[in-house]
């Protein structure tokens, strides 16, 4: 088993030595890297931001069992009300 990590290790470093053998490869790599490393940082500020109440109004989680059902409700009460004034005309 150790030895056929070794063989994938060193097959994985060949394959790299040799991608980045070239300039154009080694610029593709280094913007990938950079976008990589861009998108990683905005999705841990993200993390780690803690939501208000007022951000998460209007952007309904849905997982979040209790607001959904607010949501549905409060959906329901404007069709009621609706209802409600068509049929006194």
């Amino acid at each position: 088993m150790a030895k056929l990590n070794r063989v994938v290790l060193a097959g994985i470093g060949i394959a790299g030595v040799s991608f980045l053998s070239s300039k154009n490869n080694r610029e593709k790599a280094r913007v990938m890297l950079n976008n990589v490393k861009t998108k990683v940082d905005s999705w841990m500020k993200k993390k780690k931001h803690n939501k208000s109440p007022m951000t998460k109004i209007g952007h309904s989680d849905p997982h979040d069992i209790a607001d959904n059902k607010m949501v549905s409700e409060g959906a329901m009460y404007s069709v009621d009300y609706y209802n409600m004034v068509e049929q006194e005309e």
